[in-house]
């Protein structure tokens, strides 16, 4: 949830003004329903379904939520930030596959976010484990317990962020300015 809210800011820190609201409403992405319901999706598994349901269901239908956001990225795969959004879709998407259906969070970061322990028998998004697969690719960094929306996340998430900024402030920038002008301007 973290990685919607950061990246709701990073979008909103484009749009004060406007003929740049209209600009980013202007750009027409793609089949964009495939996002809101691989969200929605992982938003009632995790929340509702996952201690209900077996982990074998669970499993696969996290991993057919990943399908249909690697099928959007694929068909704006020419949008800007684009790339930084498939990179750090992979990234996440290693992390899970590695580690049986599950991102592995530091011990570390899951303690400093104050995230309740979660029982072996039900699978989560995000877990804490002490030997993880390609544990750098997790969720190894931390928002503290003492803040809002505390959480763990990683540098895929990072990367998603920043390319979902990056999109929305280069496709909010006036169009008589030259690209290589607001190169860094999103950043």
């Amino acid at each position: 949830m973290i990685v919607v809210v950061v990246t709701g800011i990073g979008v909103a820190s484009a749009l004060w003004s406007w003929p740049r609201i209209k600009r980013l409403a202007a750009v027409r992405l793609r089949h964009i329903e495939l996002v809101w319901v691989a969200l929605v999706v992982q938003l009632m598994l995790f929340e509702w379904f996952a201690r209900r349901i077996p982990m074998s269901v669970t499993e696969t239908v996290h991993y057919l939520t990943y399908a249909l956001t690697v099928t959007f990225i694929v068909l704006n795969r020419r949008v800007p930030g684009a790339l930084l959004i498939a990179t750090g879709t992979a990234c996440n998407l290693i992390a899970i596959v590695a580690n049986d259906g599950s991102m592995p969070a530091s011990m570390d970061a899951w303690q400093r976010a104050g995230l309740r322990p979660i029982p072996p028998e039900v699978f989560e998004n995000s877990a804490a484990l002490s030997n993880p697969r390609l544990g750098f690719l997790g969720d190894i960094f931390a928002v503290p317990a003492s803040w809002p929306l505390s959480n763990v996340f990683s540098i895929g998430d990072i990367l998603i962020v920043v390319g979902g900024t990056y999109l929305a402030h280069q496709c909010c920038r006036p169009r008589s300015v030259p690209a290589d002008d607001l190169a860094f301007s999103a950043i």
